[in-house]
C-alpha cells in the first residue's frame, strides 16, 4: 500500500490560487492542496478546505480561486551563501539525500537543463521549517524570501526525500509546455520548479510528527514565475 501523501508548491509571484482534490490510490487516500507564496494559509481535513482571508471561503468542493490582481515578476535576491556542492552530490550526502538530488537531476536532464547542486547552506533553515510543520501537523508554506519551496508529507518515514522528489516529478505528465499562470500552475507547479532552468541549487529536509513525515524542498534561485516557462 502506498503511503498517504500531501504536497504543496508555491509561485514565485504574489498571486492567489488554491486547489483541493482527493482520490484513492491502492486503498490509501491522497489529498493535494496547492497554495501560493504570500497567499492566506490553507488547512485541510478529509473532506473540507478552509481558506482564511478577508473573504471567508469554506467549501468541501472548492476547486479554484484566482486573484484578479495583476502580477509583476519580482527581482530575485540572493544571499552570500557558501558555495554549493557539485551537481551530483559531494559524497557526504545520506542515501536519501543523494537519491532525491539524483531524481531532480534526472528529470532536468530529460528536458536539457543543467544539474542542480546540493547547497548545505540552505539545510539548517529547511530542517527547522520541516520540524515546525511536523510539530503543527499542518502543511503550509513558510513564505521564505528569495527561494522556491515545494512541500510534501507522507504517512511513513522511509525514503521521504526521494519519495517527495518523485511525487514532484510525477506531475510531468500534466505539463505540456505552457507558460505559468495562477491556475495551470496548480496542476504541475512542483514539477516546473524541479526543472526550472535558472534554478541552480536545492536542498531537502524532513521531520517526523504525529501526523506523518514532512519534507521541505528549497530551491535557489526560485522558479514558477507567472508568464514564464520553466525551460
Amino acid at each position: 500500500m502506498r503511503p498517504s501523501v500531501l504536497a504543496l508548491s508555491m509561485l514565485a509571484a504574489n498571486a492567489a490560487a488554491w486547489r483541493w482534490s482527493s482520490q484513492a490510490q491502492c486503498s490509501a487516500e491522497t489529498v493535494t492542496v496547492t497554495v501560493t507564496a504570500n497567499a492566506p494559509a490553507a488547512t485541510t481535513s478529509a473532506a473540507i478546505v478552509t481558506v482564511t482571508s478577508a473573504e471567508q471561503v469554506q467549501a468541501s468542493t472548492l476547486v479554484t480561486k484566482k486573484s484578479t490582481t495583476s502580477v509583476a515578476v519580482p527581482q530575485t535576491t540572493t544571499s552570500a551563501a557558501a558555495q554549493p556542492t557539485s551537481g551530483t552530490g559531494s559524497g557526504s550526502l545520506t542515501t536519501d539525500q543523494q537519491a532525491s538530488l539524483d531524481a531532480h537531476n534526472a528529470a532536468r536532464a530529460e528536458v536539457g537543463v543543467s544539474n542542480l547542486a546540493w547547497d548545505s547552506s540552505l539545510l539548517a533553515d529547511a530542517q527547522a521549517y520541516a520540524e515546525k510543520l511536523a510539530a503543527s501537523g499542518n502543511l503550509v508554506h513558510s513564505g521564505v524570501s528569495g527561494l522556491g519551496e515545494n512541500l510534501y508529507m507522507q504517512s511513513g518515514t522511509d525514503n521521504a526525500l526521494v519519495n517527495a522528489a518523485n511525487a514532484f516529478i510525477s506531475e510531468k505528465s500534466s505539463y505540456n509546455g505552457e507558460v505559468i499562470d495562477s491556475s495551470n500552475y496548480m496542476t504541475f507547479g512542483h514539477y516546473t520548479q524541479v526543472v526550472w532552468s535558472s534554478t541552480t541549487k536545492v536542498v531537502l529536509a524532513s521531520a517526523k510528527g504525529s501526523k506523518g513525515t514532512f519534507v521541505v524542498a528549497r530551491y535557489s534561485p526560485p522558479g514558477n514565475y507567472i508568464g514564464q516557462k520553466p525551460y
